[in-house]
Order: C-alpha cells, then structure tokens, then sequence
C-alpha cells in the first residue's frame, strides 16, 4: 500500500518497527519495502535492503529481483540493472516478462539520460546513409544501450516469452534517443504485423518520431504521425510536440504551422485516408510548442513567415501561454528573461505593435477610456553586466537585508526613446518586477529588437 501510495518513508518506519518487534522477517515483506524505495527514487537503499536481505540468510525471490531492477531503472542505474539481471540468469531463476521489461526500461533511461547530457551538435552523418541521416554520438558504453535493449528483445524470445508492447516500446525508446531511427521503424513495423498485446501505442509511435526527429527524418516522422492516427490514437501534446521539433531540424516552416493550426483548432486534422475530424480540445500547445514552432520559422527570412510568427505569438498571448496578464504589475512591463532569442523578437515586436495601434488611435480621436495612452514601456532582458561580474558581492549585501539596490537589465522606452538601462536600480523603482527575475537567465540585451 505504502510503494502504491509513493509514501516510501512510511514503509521503510514499517520495516524499522518490525525489526524492533523481532517480527520473523521474509522475501514478501522485503520486496515490498524495495518496491516502495523503488518508486520513491531511492535506488541506492533498495540495493541496500537486497544485501541486508542475503545477509540475513533470506533468499531474493524471482519478484524481488525485478523490484530492484526496476529500481535501478528509475534512478538511471542501466549498469546495475544488467548485472542483477546476469545474477538471475547465473543462479538460474525464472526470468519472466516483468523483469525483462523493467530492464529493457532501465536501458531506455539510461540512453535518455545520456543524450540530455550530449552537447548540443553532438551529431555526425551515419556511414552509407544518404541524406541528413544524423546519429547520436556518446560516450563510453551508452552509445551502445540500443543495441543492448534489442540484444534483450530477442533474448526474451529465445526463452520462449513473447515481448509485448512495453518491451517493445521501451526498446523504440532507447534507440530514439540514440538517433537509430531506422530500428525504430524496424520495431515499429514489427508491432504493427503482431495481435493486439504488441500494437503500438502513442508511447511507441512518439518514441519513433523522436527517433526520426533527432535524425533529421522529418518525412518518417511525419508518415508515424499518420499511421497514430489511422490506429485510431488521438496524438497528446507530447507526440505533437515531439513532430514539432522533428519539423524543427528538418527547418520544414510549412508543415510546422500546419501543425500549429491543427493543434489550435484552427484546421481540421489531416488524415492520410482523406478523412478529417476537429480537434480544437485534443493537444493545446504549450510554451514547449511556441518555442519551437517561432525558431522555426524565424530561421526562414520573408514577409510571409514574419506574419506567421505574428499570429502564432498572437495566438499564443491570447491562450496566456505567452506574457501572461497578471505576471507583472503593469500592463507595459514585459518580462523576456526567460525567452529564447526568437521569441524575445516575436515578443517585442508584439509590443510595438501593439503601442502603435494605441497611438494610431488616440489620434483618431477615440475618446474610448478604456484605450491606455502609454507612457514608459520596460522590456526586462535578465540579469545585468554588473551583477555578473560581481555575483559573490551581491550575494553579500542581500544577505544584509539593507534594502540595496539590485542590479539589472531593461529596456525603457520613455518619451518615444528606447534608453537601455544596465545598472543598478532601485527596488523601489519603475522596474521593481526585474528584482523577482530568476538570476543567471540570460540578457537579451537590444538584440532582442
């Protein structure tokens, strides 16, 4: 109850009071303490709980060895996970479903992990693959997790245990985040020829568009979208996100704001049997989406993705996804500190758009009250020159809590004039939002105009 309701402390207090009570401990009560460590992320006191076991004279069951495997695969433990898969494999125990799963799991993590710890262009053409055809290069044995995971696959077969659809979408996963695309289309089509136990789900289908996303394959990935929906899969935010950022590589504008409209409600989903249907409540973007749609189209000059990016940033205001209303305390302080350098762009441009709609009509005549004539607009970029060079200073002197000044960065526009403001201000000032900024974001500075 304790490892279903992730209250992993309280069965590890259970586990300390049955001990005191000299109450005979076996295999079930551990293997539902280490269940527990296990969904609490705490792989390093299962495996503690799986010796203190052994030292006790009480034998780890077939049950208990998946729960500690799977624990190791929570916490990125790949290497772990093998070696006590070997260990069962030497004392010559039941290996069942469960355990391969939670191995092939645990390899799929790790290969997750490895690529978010890749730097960034760690890519290289695939020998005798035509085209884009990127790879993921990583170091030490990582590189190799997908080959292992399907190495698993067909070991499970050799033991007569048939994989299904976790297995293979686990394995999809670890080599999507490899960049082995075309074993993923492999292992995608393999599932698609198999019963109803081995169709792939929208887990397995997002895995393989990552897989070709992350390869530059934006057409496969494009195609796996179809094919989720000819399954009937209605594709989630995360699988839209996903092709959004395969569409990214591939730098394909169009299809990115197809995708965009579709997400909005704003088209109908495609269909590649002609058929089509309304999705407007199916996958709302999120900033994950603006981000990536606005850097795509900001890599293609012209007046025509320019207007794109309007609407989308447009768009986006409107669905609070983008310079919520009540982030700041005046309606003309814009916060782009934690914007990437596109949409930092979208967003000022936005902005001045908007103040020349104001101005435009104020010399119309309106006399509408409810239009605000603007008088200071502060654009806050992030944190300043001068609290970066003495960061250790800062720190000191607002440890005092004298009130000191914080050092910032911003853009006033006063009196028609843009005036660039990179010392240090006054909380207490007209830019007293740049003091609840998150430190160590970075300044825009006036390339974000």
């Amino acid at each position: 109850a304790c490892a279903r309701g992730g209250n992993t402390k309280r069965a590890l207090t259970l586990l300390e009071e049955v001990k005191e009570k000299h109450i005979k401990l076996d295999a079930y009560l551990y293997t539902a303490i280490i269940d527990a460590c296990g969904k609490g992320n705490m792989w390093r006191r299962a495996l503690d709980l799986l010796d203190e076991m052994r030292e006790n004279g009480i034998a780890p069951n077939d049950i208990t060895y998946s729960v500690v495997i799977a624990a190791c695969g929570n916490g990125g433990q790949w290497e772990r996970a093998l070696e006590l898969l070997y260990q069962m494999r030497e004392k010559r125990m039941r290996i069942n479903i469960i355990t391969y799963n939670a191995a092939i799991n645990a390899l799929a993590k790790g290969s997750r992990l490895s690529a978010k710890r890749s730097p960034k262009g760690a890519l290289s053409k695939e020998e005798g693959n035509p085209g884009v055809g990127l790879v993921v290069e990583q170091q030490g044995g990582a590189s190799q997790l997908w080959m292992r995971a399907l190495e698993l696959l067909q070991q499970m077969k050799k033991d007569g245990i048939e994989p299904d659809g976790y297995s293979y979408s686990a394995a999809i996963s670890a080599c999507g985040s490899c960049g082995r695309w075309k074993e993923a289309l492999d292992l995608i089509q393999i599932m698609q020829k198999g019963g109803p136990r081995n169709r792939p789900n929208k887990i397995a289908y997002t895995a393989a568009i990552a897989a070709c996303g992350r390869s530059g394959e934006w057409q496969h990935a494009l195609e796996l979208f179809d094919d989720m929906k000819q399954d009937g899969l209605q594709p989630d935010q995360v699988a839209y996100n996903t092709l959004v950022s395969a569409l990214k590589v591939g730098n394909q504008c169009d299809e990115v704001y197809e995708i965009w409209r579709e997400m909005c409600g704003q088209v109908p989903m495609k269909q590649t049997n002609g058929k089509s249907k309304f999705t407007a409540r199916a996958a709302a973007p999120d900033v994950i989406t603006v981000t990536d749609v606005i850097s795509t189209l900001d890599r293609t000059p012209g007046k025509s993705n320019r207007k794109n990016i309007d609407l989308v940033f447009s768009e986006a205001v409107k669905r609070s996804i983008v310079l919520p209303s009540n982030s700041l305390d005046s309606l003309w302080e814009v916060d782009l500190s934690g914007m990437s350098l596109p949409v930092a762009r979208a967003a000022c441009h936005y902005i001045l758009q908007r103040i020349v709609e104001s101005v435009l009509m104020e010399k119309g005549g309106n006399d509408d009250d409810s239009q605000q004539q603007v008088f200071d607009l502060t654009l806050i970029t992030g944190v300043g020159r001068a609290q970066r060079q003495s960061t250790n200073e800062q720190r000191v002197e607002s440890s005092r809590g004298d009130g000191s000044d914080v050092s910032s960065s911003a853009l006033i526009v006063k009196d028609n004039r843009i005036h660039h403001d990179d010392s240090s201000l006054s909380s207490s000032s007209s830019v007293q939002a740049e003091s609840r900024s998150p430190a160590g974001r970075r300044n825009l500075g006036t390339t974000a105009l």
